[in-house]
C-alpha cells in the first residue's frame, strides 16, 4: 500500500514539473538514440574504415556551423517567444511566430545549401584539406533546408513545453540513418567498397524523415486545436487578434539575432577547432592517412562514447533555462536557487560515476564495443573529463536563463582559446594526447570560471532577499 502511495506520488510531482517531464523524456529517447548512434559508428566503422570514417567526420564542422547560422538561434527565440505568448493565452501571436521563424529559416538554410553544392570543392580542398570530402558536401546540402525547418517546428513544441515531439524526431532520424544505410548497403546496391560519401546520405535520409515526421505531428496539432476550438462553447484564443506583422517580425529579430551571432562565433571557433586537428597530427605522424584514422577513432568512436552519459545533462539543460528564465524573471529566488543546487550536484554524480566507469573499464570498452586498442586508452585518458564537461554543459544553461548569454559567451571562446593553442602547440609534439591535455585544462577553465560568476550572482544582495 506504501509503495503504491509512493509511485502515485511520484507520478504527480514530475506530471506536476515541467523541468523533470521534459528532461525525463528527452533523457528516454536521447538514451535510444545514442544506442543507435553507436550501433551506427561501429556498422560505419566496419563498412568504410578508420580513415573514411575520418572523413566523415570532417564534414561535421561546416554542417554544425550551417546549423547555427540557420537555425540554432532562430529555434531558441521561437522557444523562448512561444512560451511567453501563449502564457498570455496568445496563441495566434505564438503561431505568427513560428510562420515567421519558418520563413527566416528555409531563406537562409537555401542559400546556405547552394553555398556548399556549388563551392563543395573549395571547401573541401583549401579549409578541410581533403579532397575526398567534395562529395560529402554536395549531398549534405540536400539534407541543410529539411534540418532547419524541422528547428522551427521543434522550437514551437518545446515553448509549449511539449519535448516529446523533439524527443520522438530524433529517434526518428537515427532510426531512419541507420537502417536506411543498412538496407541501401546489404540489399539495394551492389557495392563490396564503400566512402564517405555514402555515409552522408544516411544524414539526408535521416533529416528528411525527421522533418516529415515534425510536419505531420505540427499539422496534427493545428488540425485538433482547430476542431476543439471550433466545438467549445468558449471564446477561443485563436480569435484574439494578434500583434501586427512587422512587430512579429522585429520582436522576433531582436530575440534570434544575438542567440545566432553568439551561436556562429561559437560554432565557428570549434569548429576550426575540429578541422586543425587532422592538420596538425600531420605534423606527429608524418602520414595524412594514419593522422585521419587517429582523428576518425578519437571523434568516432571514443569522444561519442564519453558524451553518452551527457544525453542526461543536456536533456536537463534543454529544460533547465526556461525554467531558470522563468524563476529569474518572476523573482522566485528561493526556486531559482534550489533548481540550480539541485540540478549541479545530480550533474557532479552523473560525472563522478561516469568518470569512474570509464576509468576503469575504457580499455575493456575499446576492444570489447569498437575492437580497436587506441579507441580505448582515449576512453581512459577522457574519463577524467567527465564532471568537467556535464558541469559546463549545466552552468551554460543556468547563465543563459540568468541573461548573461555574453558572458558566458566570453568564457566558451577563452576556453577554446585554450583548445586551439594546444592544437597549435601540443599536437604536433604529442599528438591526440596533447589535445586531451588541452581539452582537460579548458574545462577546468570553463568549469570554474563559469562556478565564480554564478556564485557572484546568487550571493548579491538581491537574491539574499
Amino acid at each position: 500500500m506504501r509503495g503504491k502511495t509512493l509511485i502515485t506520488t511520484t507520478q504527480n510531482r514530475i506530471s506536476s514539473n515541467p523541468v523533470i517531464k521534459g528532461t525525463l523524456i528527452l533523457t528516454l529517447t536521447g538514451i535510444l538514440t545514442r544506442f543507435i548512434g553507436f550501433y551506427n559508428r561501429i556498422f560505419l566503422n566496419n563498412l568504410i574504415g578508420a580513415k573514411e570514417l575520418g572523413i566523415y567526420q570532417l564534414i561535421f564542422p561546416l554542417y554544425i556551423v550551417a546549423f547555427s547560422i540557420t537555425t540554432m538561434g532562430n529555434e531558441l527565440a521561437l522557444t523562448k517567444l512561444v512560451s511567453e505568448f501563449m502564457g498570455r493565452n496568445d496563441e495566434k501571436s505564438a503561431r505568427s511566430f513560428l510562420s515567421t521563424c519558418l520563413i527566416i529559416n528555409l531563406t537562409l538554410s537555401t542559400m546556405t545549401s547552394v553555398f556548399f553544392c556549388t563551392n563543395a570543392n573549395f571547401l573541401s580542398s583549401k579549409l578541410l584539406n581533403t579532397s575526398s570530402c567534395g562529395d560529402c558536401l554536395k549531398i549534405l546540402s540536400i539534407g541543410i533546408p529539411f534540418m532547419s525547418a524541422k528547428g522551427a517546428i521543434h522550437g514551437y513544441f518545446l515553448g509549449m513545453k511539449r519535448s516529446d515531439i523533439h524527443g520522438i524526431s530524433d529517434f526518428i532520424e537515427q532510426i531512419v540513418k541507420v537502417f536506411g544505410l543498412y538496407i541501401i548497403a546489404t540489399y539495394l546496391t551492389k557495392k563490396t567498397v564503400f566512402t564517405a560519401s555514402f555515409a552522408v546520405i544516411g544524414i539526408v535520409i535521416g533529416e528528411i524523415a525527421s522533418f516529415l515526421y515534425s510536419l505531420f505531428t505540427l499539422l496534427n496539432y493545428f488540425h485538433k486545436s482547430s476542431k476543439a476550438h471550433t466545438k467549445c462553447c468558449c471564446p477561443s484564443n485563436l480569435n484574439k487578434q494578434p500583434i501586427y506583422t512587422q512587430k512579429i517580425i522585429s520582436i522576433f529579430l531582436r530575440n534570434s539575432i544575438p542567440l545566432t551571432a553568439n551561436r556562429f562565433i561559437l560554432t565557428l571557433l570549434q569548429s576550426t577547432e575540429a578541422i586543425l586537428i587532422p592538420t596538425f597530427l600531420l605534423n606527429y605522424y608524418h602520414d595524412w592517412a594514419l593522422s585521419l584514422s587517429t582523428y576518425g577513432i578519437f571523434s568516432g568512436m571514443a569522444f561519442p562514447f564519453i558524451m553518452f552519459p551527457a544525453t542526461i545533462t543536456n536533456s536537463l539543460s534543454t529544460m533547465l533555462l526556461p525554467a531558470v528564465s522563468g524563476a529569474h524573471s518572476e523573482l522566485k529566488t528561493k526556486y531559482l536557487n534550489r533548481i540550480i543546487n539541485k540540478s549541479l550536484c545530480f550533474c557532479l554524480l552523473i560525472g563522478i560515476s561516469s568518470a569512474t566507469v570509464f576509468f576503469l573499464s575504457g580499455n575493456i570498452i575499446g576492444n570489447l564495443v569498437f575492437h580497436n586498442k587506441e579507441a580505448g586508452i582515449f576512453l581512459y585518458r577522457l574519463s577524467f573529463l567527465c564532471p568537467l564537461i556535464y558541469l559546463a554543459t549545466t552552468l551554460a544553461s543556468i547563465l543563459n536563463g540568468l541573461d548573461l548569454a555574453t558572458h558566458n559567451l566570453m568564457l566558451t571562446v577563452l576556453a577554446t582559446g585554450i583548445r586551439l593553442s594546444s592544437i597549435l602547440l601540443l599536437v604536433p609534439r604529442y599528438g591526440m594526447h596533447g589535445y586531451i591535455f588541452g581539452l582537460f585544462v579548458s574545462y577546468i577553465f570553463l568549469t570554474l570560471s563559469s562556478c565564480r560568476k554564478l556564485n557572484h550572482v546568487i550571493n548579491h544582495p538581491f537574491y539574499q532577499k
